[in-house]
Parts: structure tokens; sequence; C-alpha cells
């Protein structure tokens, strides 16, 4: 992802939070999927976008951030973090039934 980004000529601040939730996104795909991850990056002048899919159907949602448990910071993380954040189902291709996007978007405007 770091490279990916600094490619695009983005700032190291950006890059960095970019990579850090990047990872939260993907270690949730990880842990709750059985199956493959495909990370999407999609660079604008003013804003990245990026995407991680997995074949969990379940929509998660930012769990209350506590300071006695050592799991459940991802989505919290990222909703403190980023510009912008979702997630949906990928209803729409055939080839993925059950499987869901969560993304988050950061501004150039940080720069």
């Amino acid at each position: 992802m770091r490279t990916a980004l600094l490619g695009h000529s983005r700032p190291h601040e950006l890059t960095d939070t970019a990579e850090l939730l990047t990872s939260e996104l993907v270690s949730n795909a990880v842990k709750h999927s059985d199956g493959p991850v495909t990370i999407r990056l999609r660079s604008r002048p003013d804003a990245v976008r990026i995407g991680v899919m997995d074949n969990h159907p379940e929509l998660p949602d930012p769990l209350p951030c506590t300071t006695d448990q050592d799991f459940g910071r991802g989505l919290y993380l990222v909703e403190a973090l980023a510009d912008a954040w979702g997630r949906y189902p990928l209803t729409v291709h055939s080839c993925t039934p059950g499987w869901k996007v969560v993304w988050f978007e950061l501004s150039a405007a940080r720069e």
C-alpha cells in the first residue's frame, strides 16, 4: 500500500494513515472470512479510497472502544481517522454472493 500511494505522489502522513487503516481492515477480513481478501485502491486528485473485499456476508459495525479489551479497535480507528467510510454487500456480482466491501476515504486536503 505504501509503495502504491507514494507512487501516486501522496504525502507520508496520508500514506501512514492509509497503511494503518488498510491493515486494520485486512486483519478483520482475514479473521472473519474463510477465503481470499482483495484490496482496491482508487487515487483521485482530491482523495484516496481504499476498499477491502471478503467473503464474510455480515456488514460490520464499530465496537465501543474500551481500554480493557485488546481487540475490536479496527473499525473504531477507521471511523476516527478516515474522512469517510462505509460498507456494502456485493449483490451486483453473481460470482461473489455473500461478499462485502468495507472502504475508507482520506482527503488529499490533509496534505
